[in-house]
């Protein structure tokens, strides 16, 4: 079985995968190659993918966004939200606003009334236009009314300096890679807190608009069998328990949220509709 992976080799998304496919191919007992196709913020390998035959040997796993989001920023993608099927969700990646260390800001509400007293004046950086670190504050401004300075990285180690230094007031940057780094979480966005911060509050916690997370996992393309969906289904949920995987995710700082085929394929739709509402609210849309 081929897994495509939307972006490079060594990455957490990467290590995930290959943690996943060590766990299936010993509760199939089906070998399983894992084969990196990044670039153009995961659209590559999820266009290679909906071209692949439906027949079970041919899956992607990684970050939904480039079909809840990204078909929706770049023109010509060549596939949908029906391009797919959405065997089953193995983690969420949750972002998270953060500030220097020696920021006055102890929490988000207080960051939030700064900004609405000062705006236009207050800088934040993001992961690139219409990424969900992006997206997660827009979502904020455009419901509070608040004007902000954008300022968009290609990654989180390039925004990292610029907001230890405080040349920006706050960024926003993954809660599993901000362990062990000198700077302070307000709050995540998310269903749930997460496990490496236990005493941050989730944002719907504080009273703000929250904002969906990075859900990672195993798509397949339109038709496969429902009888190899359901095998793989299976397959999916006994390596979500794996005592393999929780090492992995353990030691990368991801949290396993399982979800299976029926809630995976609601949350992609779910995800489709809020991320199309906020990004004509933004005059975003290129399709």
């Amino acid at each position: 079985v081929e897994v495509i992976v939307d972006w490079a080799a060594g990455g957490s998304v990467d290590t995930m995968a290959r943690g996943m496919a060590q766990a299936m191919a010993a509760g199939l007992g089906q070998s399983f190659l894992v084969v990196n196709r990044d670039g153009a913020a995961g659209t590559i390998g999820k266009s290679v993918l909906a071209k692949a035959k439906a027949d079970g040997y041919t899956l992607g796993f990684g970050p939904i966004n480039p079909i809840t989001n990204s078909a929706l920023l770049i023109k010509g993608i060549p596939y949908g939200l029906d391009s797919f099927e959405y065997v089953c969700q193995y983690f969420e990646n949750m972002f998270a606003p953060a500030v220097p260390l020696n920021s006055p800001f102890k929490s988000l509400p207080e960051l939030v009334a700064h900004i609405k007293a000062n705006p236009g004046k207050v800088s934040y950086g993001q992961l690139g236009i219409g990424s969900i670190a992006h997206l997660s504050i827009q979502n904020i401004a455009l419901r509070q009314g608040l004007k902000l300075v954008d300022v968009p990285y290609k990654g989180e180690a390039l925004m990292l300096p610029d907001l230890q230094s405080g040349r920006l007031d706050f960024g926003v940057h993954s809660a599993g890679g901000a362990v062990g780094k000198p700077f302070r979480l307000l709050a995540v966005f998310g269903g749930r807190r997460h496990a490496a911060f236990p005493d941050v509050p989730t944002v719907a916690e504080v009273g703000l608009p929250s904002f969906q997370p990075g859900r990672n996992g195993i798509v397949a393309p339109k038709g496969t069998p429902p009888e190899t969906l359901r095998k793989l289904e299976q397959a999916c949920a006994g390596a979500a328990q794996s005592e393999s995987m929780r090492t992995v995710s353990q030691r990368l700082h991801e949290q396993i949220i399982y979800r299976g085929r029926e809630a995976f394929t609601e949350s992609a739709a779910q995800d489709l509709r809020e991320n199309a509402e906020l990004l004509q609210a933004l005059g975003l849309i290129q399709r």
